[in-house]
């Protein structure tokens, strides 16, 4: 009996601490990539740099009291219409103290989202859903 409590505890642990589990969240943009040059991480001016401009601001439970800085996430929009299947990689920089979304990202990397051509149907969403995974 105590075997299988021992087992039963570390599936559950497991499915807890999924980091690579694809997640189903919202996701919103800065209209300007200098917001998330004053980021939480403290990257400062450096930030535009990195991944391309493709910066996120994430939620207390990702952004983990500073943990989460650096941390990359493949987050892809669901509307097949205008997203491509890839989506694009963020870097989280920033926290995102909004209720309403797991990320609040670059408008580069929500553009970087669409499909060839339809960048700025996928920034008239203002909030997209998505998936996302580390």
């Amino acid at each position: 009996m105590s075997l299988f409590f021992l087992v039963f505890l570390l599936f559950v642990s497991s499915v807890i601490a999924c980091d690579r589990c694809v997640h189903q969240s919202k996701v919103a943009y800065f209209s300007s990539a200098s917001a998330l040059l004053s980021g939480a991480c403290g990257y400062g001016n450096l930030a535009i740099g990195f991944n391309g401009g493709r910066l996120a601001a994430a939620v207390p439970k990702l952004y983990n009291n500073g943990a989460g800085c650096g941390a990359c996430y493949q987050i892809r929009c669901k509307d097949p219409k205008i997203c491509s299947k890839h989506g694009t990689t963020v870097m989280v920089t920033d926290l995102n103290t909004n209720n309403q979304t797991d990320f609040v990202i670059s408008s580069r990397a929500f553009m970087a989202m669409a499909i060839e051509g339809k960048a700025k149907d996928v920034l008239k969403l203002g909030i997209a859903d998505v998936e996302y995974k580390r």
